[in-house]
């Protein structure tokens, strides 16, 4: 069964009220989920116990790592779920898990508490790709990039102001009232959601007189098609970028400030403006992507990203990573609605959720690793090591990129996703 022409018609034209109430929810919940990555490893040292700083930093790795983790296990649950019941339940399901959890935060007294509350928060959450889901199968193919553009303008958007206000917040305040704002800021999106989002969601149910592929073929089907591999490696590896300096940013700002005061402010300062950036590119690079063809701001913001975090290995004051995170950040605007765009293409309506349950899987992959890996070398050798194998890290996406896509400027609108319910062959068109 699937969609009739009147309902689908009904969809594609109340598209932009989803995309943009959507955007406000969106921006709302990654400030939510943000706010307190500036000063994580603080809170542990100055009000659970931890006493020396390199282990906060590994604590803090591990929190990060754990919750990603998780998410990387049931993201492609979710995201069958989504396929199956809706994905606007699925944006709601994220929205809720981290209202409740990080409220919780704010009454925690131990660090394994805070860890075990980290974990559950990365089994329950998840609102990017559920969002992203949604808005890729109710948008036109020809602004996919526009709308996809939009989601990742207001996750940056948040990202960038979510440790700049936790930051300011909990130096103003204190760490646990923090939480609770966070907290709030979830609940907040999650009314949006309910209230202006509104899906005329129908499944697309497989032919009942089709054979039903076994687990090989299911796997086969997923990651036999070179393109959707390298989107899930590129993704996963541009999330390692993104996280690999949070748990020991705010320690390296510190050490470059060279005091704690106000070390959590401008910790969150560094993450934001990389954010902010980001944000500001998104939606600009994803309409030039839907003019100039997806791949060909892949490549370019992939090596810009690279070239940008070289240079951070060797700052002396927090002003010289602030415009080099800054500059970063107009690359990394453009790589996530490009490579989405070009996954939206190649995935059938009824398979999006999980399709994108398996990315996101993929980039938990990356952002478990990052934090983890970042905190280690910080703590085996220095901080600036960090950004070192970052940059090395990459430039070997954007190799990747090039080897796997190309630099034509052809989008991939001329290849047609397989009408069954199954994901990522690609067929040409006649």
């Amino acid at each position: 069964m699937t969609q009739s022409a009147s309902e689908t018609t009904a969809v594609r034209e109340d598209w932009q009220v989803i995309l943009w109430a959507s955007f406000i929810a969106q921006t709302f919940s990654i400030i939510g989920f943000s706010a307190s990555l500036p000063f994580i490893p603080l809170y542990l040292v100055k009000d659970l116990g931890i006493t020396n700083v390199s282990e906060a930093g590994l604590w803090a790795g591990a929190m990060a790592a754990g919750s990603a983790l998780v998410m990387a296990g049931v993201a492609p649950i979710w995201g069958v779920l989504g396929d199956r019941y809706g994905r606007k339940s699925m944006v709601l399901r994220a929205m809720i898990g981290g209202f409740i959890t990080i409220g919780l935060m704010a009454i925690c007294n131990n660090v394994w508490l805070l860890l075990l509350l980290r974990i559950i928060q990365g089994a329950l959450t998840g609102t990017v790709p559920a969002n992203i889901a949604l808005i890729a199968s109710v948008t036109p193919k020809r602004r996919l990039g526009f709308a996809l553009g939009v989601i990742q303008t207001a996750v940056f958007a948040g990202a960038s102001l979510g440790p700049l206000v936790g930051g300011t917040l909990a130096d103003l305040t204190d760490y646990r009232f923090t939480f609770v704002v966070t907290s709030v800021a979830l609940g907040l999106a999650a009314l949006v959601v309910t209230f202006f989002v509104h899906e005329n969601f129908v499944p697309v149910l497989p032919d009942p007189q089709a054979r039903k592929p076994g687990w090989s073929e299911r796997l086969h089907l997923a990651f036999g098609e070179k393109i959707f591999v390298a989107m899930l490696l590129i993704l996963s590896l541009i999330q390692f970028a993104n996280s690999v300096i949070q748990p020991v940013l705010a320690l390296f700002v510190k050490e470059l400030n060279g005091t704690v005061e106000g070390a959590a402010t401008l910790a969150g300062l560094e993450l934001g403006i990389t954010g902010f950036t980001s944000a500001i590119s998104a939606a600009l690079l994803g309409q030039i992507s839907d003019r100039l063809g997806h791949r060909r701001i892949l490549v370019i913001c992939a090596l810009g990203a690279a070239l940008l975090y070289f240079p951070q290995t060797f700052v002396t004051n927090i002003w010289q990573l602030l415009i080099l995170r800054g500059l970063m950040g107009l690359f990394f605007g453009g790589v996530i609605p490009a490579s989405n765009a070009i996954i939206a293409q190649l995935i059938p309506d009824g398979r999006k959720g999980a399709a994108y349950g398996l990315v996101s899987s993929f980039g938990s992959l990356g952002f478990a690793i990052g934090p983890i890996t970042g905190a280690t070398l910080a703590a085996l050798i220095n901080t600036r090591a960090v950004f070192l194998l970052t940059g090395v890290i990459l430039l070997i996406t954007a190799w990747w990129v090039y080897r796997v896509l190309g630099f034509s400027s052809r989008s991939l609108s001329d290849l047609e996703p397989v009408k069954s319910s199954e994901p990522v062959e690609m067929q040409p068109k006649p």
